[in-house]
């Protein structure tokens, strides 16, 4: 026998109503999104659902049957009931789903490390004064691979130390020791699960794209550019360099060839007077000798 609910309970009640509510605020937003809330701080999420509030926005943490209800309110949005088996907050905005993407990205924080947690890059202590004073800190740095000494009544950094390299996972001795300077080598942030702009919806790995999406038009431009320009293939992009390329080899050509037109007339004339130039200079080293060699012999 299927069980039912009791829509009498106030409980029931309140999610009937709840239901209803967010469903009603879904038609009065631009974007619908999930952000997830997995392994984000709450002191964050509060922070950036203070700041959509404040944008005219707002942010739901929903039960899973309410979220659910809510999604299947719209055909679309019902497809990705399965962003709801983890834990997830509804975001209703005016933002695209790229801006608001690009809003969480933006509002990171760092963190400090966890044991066993596997280091993203490079973790460097770089060399330094600290404000901790001589004692067992001292032997918890050197424990977590930091090259500290003692010097003018401080703990100080003598050189520059790698806690961990890519890859590595992060002891207890070495976490302990990045949280005795105060280093939090990694980055905490929200993560959209996707975004719905009505029409569309957008996974986050999609929206990524615009980090580098600028940069790779203008160097795929570049290139077809370039590729056109050397095949000949003339576009409304490349059409000027190849005329100003065309008339410039045309020109050349007519020049070399001695070919007279209004264009070359003047560089052809120039040409002439440099050579007649020059054929003179040649004229007159050869005429110097024979003169001098007619005055020595009047002289004789």
């Amino acid at each position: 026998m299927a069980y039912k609910a009791d829509v009498n309970r106030k409980a029931v009640k309140e999610k009937i109503e709840k239901v209803k509510e967010v469903t009603h605020e879904l038609k009065r937003y631009k974007t619908v999104a999930l952000i997830s809330l997995e392994k984000l701080p709450d002191a964050l999420f509060q922070s950036l659902r203070r700041k959509i509030r404040e944008d005219g926005g707002k942010v739901f943490v929903l039960k899973k049957p309410v979220i659910t209800r809510v999604l299947h309110s719209n055909a679309q949005l019902a497809a990705r009931l399965p962003d709801c088996d983890r834990p997830v907050a509804l975001a209703l905005t005016n933002w695209s789903p790229y801006n608001l993407n690009k809003f969480l990205k933006d509002n990171k924080k760092r963190r400090p490390a966890k044991i066993n947690e596997i280091a993203i890059s490079e973790i460097i202590v770089h060399e330094g004064e600290t404000d901790l004073p001589p004692g067992p800190a001292l032997s918890e740095l050197k424990a977590g691979g930091v090259n500290a000494q003692i010097k003018g009544g401080k703990i100080i950094v003598a050189k520059e130390s790698v806690i961990a390299k890519k890859g590595e996972k992060i002891t207890v001795a070495k976490a302990k020791a990045l949280q005795t300077l105060g280093v939090k080598p990694f980055e905490t942030r929200a993560r959209l699960v996707f975004g719905f702009d009505g029409e569309y919806i957008y996974a986050s790995d999609l929206l990524d794209i615009g980090d580098t999406l600028n940069t790779d038009l203008q160097a795929s431009i570049r290139d077809a550019f370039n590729i056109s320009v050397n095949a000949g293939y003339p576009t409304s992009l490349n059409a000027e360099h190849l005329l100003q390329e065309a008339f410039r080899q045309a020109l050349n050509a007519a020049v070399n060839g001695e070919l007279y037109t209004i264009v070359t007339m003047d560089q052809l004339l120039l040409s002439a007077l440099r050579q007649g130039k020059a054929l003179s200079e040649v004229q007159a080293k050869e005429s110097a000798p024979a003169e001098q060699k007619t005055e020595e012999k009047n002289e004789g």
